[in-house]
């Protein structure tokens, strides 16, 4: 593992922090896209389902405070990942969003972010996070069990061909310092 004596983890709350935040989700979209090659219609159908377009457009009402937080990784300037939470109702929140590029990838940045978006959220009073992600991704599922995330029910309601495809996670924040 590469040091990561460099890196910093901060809100993304400046117009370039957060443009360059939505630039992290179109990387993250295009990695996607790469990675299911094979069965693109679960990309496309996944983002336009979501409305990634829109959302695109609204990340600091969506993200922003009192809705969310938008978190950046940066090593000298150059943004190398990045993770969001928004608010559910007073006591829940999702986390969304979370990629490390992949020139990042080995220094433990999903690791500081996920840890980071959960200590942010539990500050500001959240007392419970959840997350869906695809059954593939199994690299992040093993990193959101390493934090104690469990399997719950289907809390979104997914196209029929999709669920079969999709994890529901959540976990308490009451233990986060």
């Amino acid at each position: 593992m590469r040091p990561t004596s460099a890196v910093t983890i901060h809100d993304a709350v400046s117009p370039l922090e957060v443009n360059a935040f939505g630039g992290l989700i179109s990387e993250y979209v295009a990695w996607c896209r790469e990675r299911y090659k094979n069965d693109p219609w679960l990309i496309e159908m996944a983002f336009s389902y979501q409305g990634l377009d829109e959302e695109l457009l609204k990340l600091t009402e969506l993200y922003g405070p009192p809705n969310g937080r938008m978190l950046i990784a940066e090593d000298a300037y150059e943004v190398l990942g990045g993770v969001a939470y928004k608010r559910v109702d007073a006591r829940t929140c999702e986390m969304k969003r979370m990629f490390v590029r992949t020139t990042a990838n080995g220094r433990g940045l999903g690791r500081m972010l996920c840890k980071a978006i959960m200590q942010a959220a539990a500050k500001d009073g959240f007392d419970v996070m959840r997350l869906d992600t695809s059954r593939e991704m199994v690299e992040a599922i093993g990193l959101y069990k390493s934090f104690g995330f469990k399997e719950v029910a289907p809390f979104i309601e997914y196209p029929e061909r999709m669920r079969p495809m999709m994890i529901f996670m959540e976990r308490s924040l009451s233990d986060i310092g």
